[in-house]
């Protein structure tokens, strides 16, 4: 078994280190603000600056692997990552859902008329068939 490098560290310098993923993600929604990928155990935070000693939460946000490899070597700028995270997209779903009761409504009474339709042919049918017999 190999013995393992300790970094000779200093109580200051200890005191120092900064657990950015943390800062990350009590900041922002746990998202990849270029994708939206949600998992959050495969979420990975960028220093946008690629400093990785600056982790000020301005310099940070989180991405997918994907998403962070095409920052890295230049795919994505900067710029659209840190305007995606500062102005996430709002979704209005009343416009998309006002509708929706009301047509559900319809749809369900066009369907249970239909129904009603054709349980009434039926019993029509039956008793037809039952008044013949007795006829005979």
């Amino acid at each position: 078994m190999r013995p393992t490098k300790q970094k000779n560290m200093t109580a200051s310098e200890s005191s120092k280190r900064v657990n950015y993923r943390k800062l990350a993600f009590q900041k922002y929604p746990p998202v990849c603000v270029h994708c939206g990928f949600g998992i959050k155990e495969i979420l990975e935070v960028a220093h946008l600056d690629g400093n990785r000693s600056n982790n000020a939460v301005k310099n940070l946000a989180i991405l997918c692997p994907n998403s962070h490899k095409m920052h890295d070597v230049g795919l994505i700028a900067t710029e659209t990552i840190i305007q995606m995270r500062d102005n996430p997209p709002k979704v209005n779903w009343s416009k998309r859902m006002k509708d929706a009761g009301r047509k559900a409504a319809v749809s369900r009474a066009k369907t249970l008329k239909k129904r009603k339709w054709r349980l009434a042919g039926i019993k029509a049918a039956k008793t037809r068939a039952q008044n013949k017999h007795n006829q005979s």
